[in-house]
This record gives structure tokens, C-alpha cells and sequence, in this order.
């Protein structure tokens, strides 16, 4: 087994004289970092037994396939047997890790090093309550966002090609990356110049080819943007997850579904789709912006879709910390979610079952609302020291843009850790601030157009 190999390399005891050895020299702050990172792996890798290891990827193996036969079957009881081992590892890890604070903290501290249950608690909490007040607004506006004018036919090589054509005017270098096609989108580095974008293609929603490309361009932009000297080491690689989202959703989100965006492309996407002939620009980007509670995360708007994660970060926190069972789980999922969204899930499929993760892991839904927090901070900052940024997006001067990044993050790596950077770049640690501002002034804008 790969994994049992990679432990047993990564948990020998000279490694550890190495490290110890390697403090006693001078270092600069690139090999501090590197040590650090080195470090932290060796001691949370040497804590756990590798016979809970070995377990813990064997019934994750098992309940994946068969989580993937109950969401089929929309039967939450089907995979409940093997959820309730994958709980047991997870809290026997984070109680081997003993976090001071709570057991959670173990499994947070995997995917955004440095921060804790606590402290995501109160960023969500504002987030929550400031998302809730915005989609009443939008509600009480009865606002029709016009999503029928976008419902058509979409010629799967003709969303190719246009998808390939955002990438090259944006700047995607297809001297080191290319695009394809998969079922479940990812981007990934193989080597320095190797990047590689997949998408997906329907051809009744060309929605979700370009935002899934835009997405995925964001995370392969990070990729493309570490430091290739530093290739293989930690400083070389991306600090975090919700710092590699926020690049996804910035040029998703903040970049792609902005007005100033189509104003820059919708002539072409007319061209490529003569089924925006007639559609006004306006109502296109009204569309694309829809406002509209989904039980399914994956379809959620820009508004409600961190409303689906502070659910899974509240069941998380409780299931971890031993407050929740998961023979209670099922009902405390359709009871958080009304009290969220107004409405149950229909079926198991569309609620407690629809997402992979639980088959393995619980700790990462977190990173996804970071990545948001984190995108709106940054793009603040990118407005206070370059100016308006969608005058630059309107020229499609997407250098500037891409060069700040660069500058300011990707170059960066795992320099420092994840609120280290933000806080460097932008002056202060996340704060949800930016995100309620930005998603209130878009709001109003969407509600402003006739």
C-alpha cells in the first residue's frame, strides 16, 4: 500500500535528527519555512499509529464505493455503518493529535494550518447572519433573474472552443497547461510546466462549462504562479486550501460572473452562441447572478452557497467533538437546513448523501467559505492599490491583475502560514467584512436592473 509506504518513509527516526540538526544552522527565512512545514508533518505523521492509518484508508476505500451505491438509492441507513467507522478513526486521530482546545481543531489544522474550530465559528457566525438578512432582501424583492433566456441548446465543441478562448484571453499559458474533459472538474500540477484544467460540458447549461473553467483556470493559476525553484520542497507548493480556493473563486466569482466581464465578452459569446442573439447583456448577466436557495451545494448561488457550508461545518464540529452521533445526523442535517434555507432536502440524495467527502474525511468543508472570505479580501486590496479593477477587466488587461497574485500570493507558496499571508497582503487576518460588502453592493446591483 502507497500510503503505508509514504508513513514508514516519513515516520523514521533519522528524519527527526535531521530536522533537529538542520535548527542548528543559519538559516534564511525560505529554510525556516521549509523546516517548519517539514517538522509539523513529521511530528503529526509520527503521532499516529500506522495501524490507524492503514485502517483509516482501507474503510475509506470501502465507503466510497459504497456511499456512491446509497446516493444512487438515496438511502442515508445503507451508508451509515460505514460513516460511523470513518467518525470513530476520525475522532481517535484528532484525540490522538490532542488538540488544548477541542478535538475538531485537529481536523481543521489538516487542511488550513494555524486555525481552529473557534475562530471560523465566529467569522461564520457574522457571515450567517448578514447572508440570512441579504437573501431576505432578495426574496422580498420577488426579483425575476431572467434564468430562461439562458436555457437552450449548447454545442458540447463549441463550449470547448469558447471555453478555450476565455483561457487564452485571459492569459492561461498553453505553453505549460492545457484543458480537457472529465465528470468531475479538477485542476492539477504534474510539474512546473505541466499544468492540466478538466472541465465538464453539458449541452443544455453552457453555465457550467464556463464558471467550472474560470474556476478551475483560478486554482491552475496558483499552480502555474509557484516559485519553480523552490519545486519540491514546501515553500514551493500552495499554503492551504481555503488560500487556494480564494484563487479559484476570485476568478469565478469576483472576475467571471462580474458586469464588467461581459461587457468585455459578450460580443464573442454571441458569436460562438447566436443563441444570445436577442438576450440583452443585462439579463444575461442577471441570469448567470441567479438568487435561489438549492438543497445541492454544487448549484448554489454566490449568496447561499456558504449557508450549505456552515451547515457542514456545525455537524462537523459536533459529530467530532462528540456532542452529535451519527445515528442522529440524518435529522439534525434536514433541521439545520430549513432553519437555513426555509425548506428539507427532498430525499437523502439531495441532502445528508450528496457530497463524497464524509466517505474519507471530515475538517475541509471549512476551506471552501474561506477561500471566499479570503477572495473578497484580497480583491479589496487589489481595489485599494491598483484602483478600480474592473476598468482593468473591461481593457481585458487581466496582467495587472494576474501579476499582483503572482507578486502577492502565488510567488508566496507556503512562505508563510495561510493567516500570516492574508494578513500580510491585505493588512489584517480574514474577516468577513469584505465578503458581506461585496455580495451586499452586487446584490443591490442585480436588483437595480430592469
Amino acid at each position: 500500500m502507497l500510503s503505508e509506504y509514504i508513513y514508514e518513509e516519513w515516520t523514521k527516526d533519522y528524519i527527526s535528527d535531521l530536522i533537529n540538526k538542520a535548527k542548528e544552522g543559519d538559516l534564511d527565512e525560505i529554510q525556516k519555512a521549509n523546516l517548519y512545514w517539514w517538522e509539523r508533518s513529521y511530528i503529526r505523521n509520527k503521532k499516529i499509529p500506522k495501524e490507524l492509518l492503514i485502517r483509516h484508508v482501507r474503510v475509506s476505500t470501502i465507503a466510497y464505493q459504497v456511499w456512491k451505491e446509497a446516493r444512487e438509492k438515496s438511502d442515508f441507513e445503507m451508508f451509515k455503518p460505514y460513516l460511523k467507522e470513518i467518525v470513530d478513526i476520525l475522532r481517535e486521530e484528532a484525540r490522538i493529535l490532542d488538540y488544548k482546545n477541542e478535538p475538531y481543531d485537529a481536523l481543521i489544522d489538516k487542511y488550513e494550518p494555524g486555525m481552529t474550530a473557534e475562530e471560523i465559528s465566529k467569522i461564520f457566525e457574522k457571515l450567517k447572519t448578514e447572508t440570512l438578512r441579504l437573501l431576505n432582501r432578495v426574496k422580498n424583492s420577488k426579483k425575476d433573474f431572467k434564468t430562461n433566456l439562458i436555457k437552450g441548446y449548447f454545442e458540447k465543441e463549441k463550449q470547448k472552443a469558447f471555453c478555450k478562448f476565455l483561457l487564452e484571453k485571459i492569459g492561461f499559458d498553453f505553453n505549460k497547461g492545457r484543458i480537457d474533459e472529465t465528470t468531475h472538474p479538477f485542476a492539477t500540477r504534474i510539474l512546473p510546466m505541466d499544468i492540466r484544467i478538466t472541465t465538464r460540458f453539458y449541452e443544455d447549461n453552457i453555465i457550467s462549462s464556463i464558471f467550472g473553467t474560470l474556476h478551475e483556470m483560478g486554482h491552475a493559476f496558483y499552480e502555474m504562479g509557484l516559485k519553480e525553484e523552490f519545486f519540491g520542497t514546501p515553500v514551493g507548493e500552495s499554503v492551504s486550501l481555503g488560500i487556494h480556493e480564494s484563487q479559484s473563486r476570485f476568478w469565478e466569482n469576483f472576475i467571471g460572473r462580474s458586469f464588467a466581464f461581459w461587457e468585455l465578452f459578450y460580443d464573442d459569446l454571441k458569436r460562438f452562441f447566436p443563441h444570445f442573439e436577442n438576450v440583452k447583456m443585462e439579463h444575461f448577466y442577471l441570469a448567470i447572478n441567479e438568487i435561489k436557495p438549492s438543497s445541492i451545494r454544487v448549484e448554489a448561488d454566490e449568496l447561499t452557497y456558504n449557508l450549505h457550508i456552515i451547515l457542514r461545518f456545525e455537524l462537523e464540529r459536533d459529530v467530532i467533538n462528540g456532542k452529535l452521533e451519527v445515528d442522529d445526523l440524518k435529522d439534525a442535517w434536514n433541521e439545520k437546513f430549513e432553519k437555513l434555507f426555509g425548506f428539507r432536502p427532498k430525499s437523502d440524495k439531495d441532502g445528508i448523501l450528496q457530497d463524497v467527502h464524509w466517505s474519507s474525511e471530515m475538517g475541509y468543508f471549512p476551506t471552501y467559505t474561506l477561500g471566499n472570505l479570503n477572495a473578497a479580501q484580497i480583491f479589496n486590496r487589489i481595489n485599494k492599490e491598483l484602483g478600480d479593477i474592473y476598468e482593468f477587466v473591461r481593457k481585458g488587461d487581466f496582467k495587472v491583475i494576474y501579476e499582483w497574485l503572482s507578486e502577492n500570493i502565488y510567488q508566496k507558496g507556503s512562505l508563510y502560514k495561510p493567516q500570516e499571508l492574508i494578513e500580510k497582503v491585505t493588512g489584517e487576518k480574514t474577516n468577513p467584512k469584505f465578503l458581506i460588502n461585496y455580495l451586499e453592493n452586487k446584490i443591490e446591483h442585480l436588483l437595480s436592473i430592469d
